[in-house]
């Protein structure tokens, strides 16, 4: 997942989007995903898109609108910068599957890493 981008949207009737992007964040983080953008919006009310007020809607499409043209003037060719602390992420789990790799080697995740090459000289970034 090293090199890739993310768009996390939530939407929630009061608390809660922030926690719940957070724990998507942190999840797609140590995947080595490093550009993650979060777009979190709260109806308060109502779930009917249809009895949401025209002004909440035209907010939420704004802020939608504004994310997608971010995200469109990207160029894809060029892998997302893979920054220090998802390496070290990578380095500290690399130190694990070596770890568990050497007590089972048919361990499955062990075996997936080496064939990659990570747990000797490949990086998955570039």
């Amino acid at each position: 997942m090293f090199g890739k981008r993310a768009v996390i949207i939530t939407q929630c009737l009061g608390a809660g989007d922030k926690s719940t992007a957070k724990d998507i964040k942190d999840s797609l983080s140590w995947w080595g995903v490093t550009a993650i953008k979060v777009v979190s919006f709260k109806l308060m009310a109502d779930i009917d898109w249809n009895k949401i007020p025209e002004n909440k809607k035209e907010a939420f499409r704004n802020k939608l609108s504004a994310v997608a043209k971010k995200m469109h003037g990207i160029d894809y060719t060029v892998p997302a910068h893979a920054g220090l602390v998802a390496k070290l992420k990578f380095y500290a789990v690399r130190m694990m599957q070596t770890g568990l790799g050497k007590q089972n080697p048919e361990y499955t995740d062990y075996k997936y890493w080496k064939a990659n090459g990570w747990i000797d000289n490949a990086r998955p970034w570039r």
